[in-house]
C-alpha cells in the first residue's frame, strides 16, 4: 500500500473513532444537549410555582399543619411567625407579653395608653364582645416576630437623607432568620395576635422576605390572623413560651433570586413625578398610579349646615334629651352630666368618637354618621376642618395625615387616596378586607380596585406612613388580584416628607391641632382625623415659579414660606414642589399663634393654638448628606451586591439592630 493511501486509511480510522466517542457521550448523557446542572435544576424547582402559587393560606390549612406536628402534608417544616410591631419601651407592656401572651389585662393597659379609655379598642377588651378571651393568644408553636426590634426595617439612606423603616439590610435579615432557625426549605406562615392591626405586620414581613428572594411556596400569610384561626376551631395558647429553637446559618445570599423590583427608590419616584406620569388621567396609557394608602379623614359625613364656621358635629344635640352637648375645645370632650346615664365615666365627659359612633355607650346619643363602606355623601367645599379641598375635576379630596415624624402634610403629586366621593378602598373597610383582617377573594378585590380606576394595566406604586398599610395594598394587588407591575415605596411619608428645602416663616401655613377619633371596631374605617380650627394649604405653581394658596391661587410671599428646611434650601431633592395640598407641621420657632375657631353663646371668642410642637411627630432631627449627588437608589445597589455577612449572626455577631421610633410595622 502506498504511503498516501496509508495516510488516508489512518485519517478515516481516526474519524470513525471520533464519531464513535461522540455517540458514546451522547448515549451517556454527557453531551452539551443532555447535560444537567444540579444548581440550575434546584433553582428552577424552588421557584417553579412562583407564577401560580397562592400565598394566602386558610386557617383550616394551618390548623392541619399544626395538628401534623408542625409539618405540611408533604413533610416540609412549618415555622409560624406571630408578627407584632412593638418591643419594650413603646407602651407599658411589649406586644409579646401582652398580645402574643393573650394577657387581657396587659392588652387593656396598652390600649388605654395608645387609644384612651373611652376608645372602642379599649372597650372591646373592657367587657366588649369582639375580642373574647378565647380569641387572645398565639397559635401553638408560634414565635413572636417584633418588627421594631430592628431587623425587618432599618435606618438607611437611599439618597441625601437617612430614613427609618427602609427594608432591612441583608445582614439584618440574615440575623433575624438565623435567630428563628429558618432554612431555605421551610414554609413560613405569617400571622398576628394583634387585632387592632389586622394584616399590617404579616404583609410587611411577607413583602420583605419576597424582596430578599424567598419562593412564594415558602412564604404564606394566614388570612385573618389568629382571630380567624380561633374562629375556625383552632386553640390559642397563652403565655410567652416558645418552642426550643436551633439557630440556623442560613443567609438570603443563598437564594438564587432577589425581587428588588418589588421596591421603588426615592430617586425613581421623584423621576416619575417630574415626568408628569403620576398626574395623568386614568385614561392615559402612560399613567403611573401612585396610591396613598394612609387612611384619610372620614370627612364626607360632616357638614356645617348653619354656616357658622364650626362643623355641626361639634354642636350635636342628644336625641333623647333635646339639649346641646357642650364641647370643650381645650379638653376635646363633650360634657353630658345632665343626661342621666346609668354608667357614665366618672368625669361625665364623652369623646367625639362616642358622639358620632356610639362607640362605648349606647343609651341616649344617636350616631351622627351612617358609617359604611359604600356611601360617600357630597360635602360643602371647602371644608378645611377636615382637610378637604377640591381637586382639578371638582371632586373633594381628604388629606391623609401621617403618623410619623415629618416636616409637612400633603400627598405625592398626582397620588390617588383611598377614599373619595365615588369610591372607597380603605383598610380594614369591607372593600379590601372583611374588617377582621381576612382579605376578599380575587373577583371581589378586582371589582373594588376597578371602582378606583386601578385595573392592573398600568404601573402601580403604593406608599403610606412607613410601609405597613402600603404592604397590605401591595399584597392585595400583587398576590390576590395578580397584578404584576406593582411596587412599594417603603420610604413612604417618613422619608418623603422630610426632604424639604423650605420652611414656614410664620404660622399661616402651619397645621392647627388635630385629633383622631375611632368608630366601633371593626367598622368601615379604622379612624378619622378632625381639626379644631381651619387650615391653609399650598402647592407649587411652575407657571408662577412660586408657592400658591390652594384655595385662592394667590402667590405666597417669602414672609410666609422661606428657603431652609431639612435640606437647607437645596432644591434638587426638595419634594414640596413635587407634592400637593401641603401644610407645614409646626416647628419650634412657629407653634404658638392663637386661632379663633368660634364664639360662645355669651359672645366670648373660642381660641385654639397651633398644634403643640413635638420633635417625635413634627419636624424630626434627621441626618442629611448635603453633598450627595447620586441617583437616589443606594439601597438597590447595596442589596443587589449583598453576598452574605462575614460574621456569623447566629452566634451573636453581625450587624447591630436598632429600635426605630414611632410604632408601626
Amino acid at each position: 500500500m502506498s504511503e498516501k493511501a496509508l495516510k488516508k486509511t489512518k485519517i478515516l480510522l481516526l474519524l470513525l473513532l471520533a464519531a464513535s466517542f461522540i455517540a458514546t457521550l451522547a448515549i451517556w448523557g454527557c453531551s452539551n444537549k443532555g447535560y444537567s446542572d444540579p444548581v440550575a435544576d434546584a433553582t428552577a424547582k424552588y421557584y417553579a410555582n412562583d407564577a401560580t402559587a397562592n400565598t394566602l393560606v386558610e386557617p383550616a390549612t394551618v390548623k392541619a399543619w399544626v395538628d401534623n406536628g408542625g409539618k405540611t402534608a408533604d413533610g416540609k417544616r412549618v415555622i409560624i411567625l406571630d408578627c407584632v410591631p412593638n418591643g419594650s419601651g413603646v407602651f407599658t407592656y411589649n406586644d409579646t407579653e401582652s398580645w402574643f401572651a393573650g394577657d387581657a389585662e396587659k392588652i387593656k393597659r396598652n390600649l388605654k395608653d395608645q387609644y384612651g379609655e373611652f376608645s372602642p379598642q379599649y372597650n372591646n377588651i373592657n367587657g366588649g364582645q369582639v375580642w373574647k378571651p378565647e380569641y387572645l393568644g398565639h397559635i401553638p408553636g408560634a414565635i413572636p416576630s417584633v418588627s421594631h426590634e430592628g431587623y425587618e426595617v432599618a435606618v438607611r439612606n437611599d439618597g441625601p437623607i437617612e430614613a427609618e423603616h427602609e427594608v432591612g439590610t441583608g445582614a439584618l435579615i440574615d440575623q433575624m432568620l438565623q435567630k428563628f432557625g429558618v432554612t431555605q426549605d421551610d414554609v413560613i406562615v405569617l400571622t398576628t395576635s394583634r387585632y387592632d392591626y389586622p394584616g399590617f405586620c404579616p404583609s410587611r414581613l411577607w413583602w420583605t422576605l419576597y424582596y430578599w428572594g424567598f419562593a412564594k411556596d415558602n412564604i404564606k400569610v394566614l388570612s385573618g390572623g389568629n382571630l380567624a384561626y380561633a374562629k375556625a376551631g383552632g386553640t390559642l395558647q397563652k403565655g410567652t413560651g416558645v418552642p426550643i429553637i436551633t439557630p440556623s446559618t442560613f443567609s438570603v445570599a443563598q437564594l438564587a433570586k432577589k425581587h428588588i423590583d418589588a421596591r421603588i427608590s426615592i430617586g425613581e419616584l421623584i423621576a416619575l413625578v417630574d415626568s408628569g406620569r403620576t398626574s395623568l388621567p386614568d385614561s392615559d396609557p402612560n399613567k403611573v398610579v401612585v396610591l396613598d394608602t394612609r387612611q384619610p379623614p372620614a370627612a364626607f359625613f360632616f357638614t356645617d349646615a348653619n354656616a357658622d364656621g364650626i362643623p355641626d358635629v361639634f354642636q350635636v344635640t342628644a336625641s333623647t334629651i333635646g339639649n346641646p352637648l357642650t364641647y370643650d375645645f381645650t379638653t376635646k370632650l363633650f360634657n353630658y352630666a345632665a343626661f342621666g346615664y346609668t354608667n357614665p365615666p366618672t368625669d361625665k365627659n364623652i369623646t367625639l368618637s362616642q358622639v358620632i359612633f356610639k362607640a362605648a355607650y349606647n343609651d341616649g346619643i344617636s350616631p351622627r354618621a351612617a358609617f359604611n363602606a359604600t356611601t360617600n355623601p357630597p360635602i360643602p367645599m371647602p371644608n378645611p376642618f377636615f382637610g378637604i379641598h377640591k381637586q382639578a375635576d371638582g371632586s373633594p379630596l381628604a388629606i391623609p395625615l401621617g403618623a410619623k415624624g415629618a416636616d409637612f402634610e400633603g400627598i405625592v403629586k398626582g397620588a390617588k387616596i383611598t377614599k373619595t366621593t365615588t369610591y372607597n378602598i380603605t383598610v380594614p373597610a369591607i372593600s379590601v378586607t372583611d374588617g377582621s383582617g381576612r382579605y376578599l377573594d380575587k373577583a371581589a378585590m378586582i371589582a373594588v380596585f376597578n371602582t378606583a380606576g386601578i385595573d392592573g394595566t398600568k404601573p402601580i406604586v403604593t406608599y403610606c406612613n412607613s410601609g405597613a398599610l402600603a404592604s397590605i395594598y401591595y399584597y392585595a394587588l400583587h398576590e390576590i388580584c395578580g397584578y404584576q407591575n406593582v411596587r412599594m415605596y417603603d420610604g413612604s411619608w417618613q422619608e418623603w416628607a422630610v426632604l424639604t428645602a423650605y420652611e414656614p416663616a410664620d404660622s399661616t401655613y402651619v397645621m392647627n391641632d388635630d385629633y383622631t377619633t375611632f368608630p366601633a371596631y371593626p367598622a368601615g374605617s379604622p379612624s378619622f382625623v378632625a381639626f379644631a380650627a381651619k387650615n391653609n394649604y399650598f402647592r407649587w405653581d411652575a407657571t408662577k415659579n412660586s408657592f400658591v394658596d390652594v384655595v385662592t391661587g394667590a402667590v405666597i410671599p417669602d414672609t410666609q414660606i422661606k428657603s431652609g428646611g431639612s435640606l437647607g434650601g437645596n432644591d434638587k431633592w426638595d419634594v414640596l414642589k413635587r407634592s400637593d395640598f401641603i401644610m407645614f407641621r409646626p416647628t419650634q420657632a412657629v407653634n404658638s399663634t392663637k386661632v379663633q375657631v368660634g364664639t360662645k353663646t355669651d359672645g366670648t371668642p373660642i381660641y385654639y393654638q397651633n398644634k403643640t410642637y413635638s420633635g417625635a411627630v413634627d419636624w424630626p432631627t434627621v441626618t442629611t448628606h448635603p453633598t450627595y449627588d447620586g441617583a437616589g437608589n443606594e439601597i438597590e445597589l447595596q442589596d443587589k451586591a449583598y453576598k452574605g455577612s462575614s460574621t456569623s449572626t447566629s452566634t451573636g455577631g453581625g450587624a447591630t439592630p436598632f429600635i426605630p421610633k414611632g410604632g408601626g410595622c
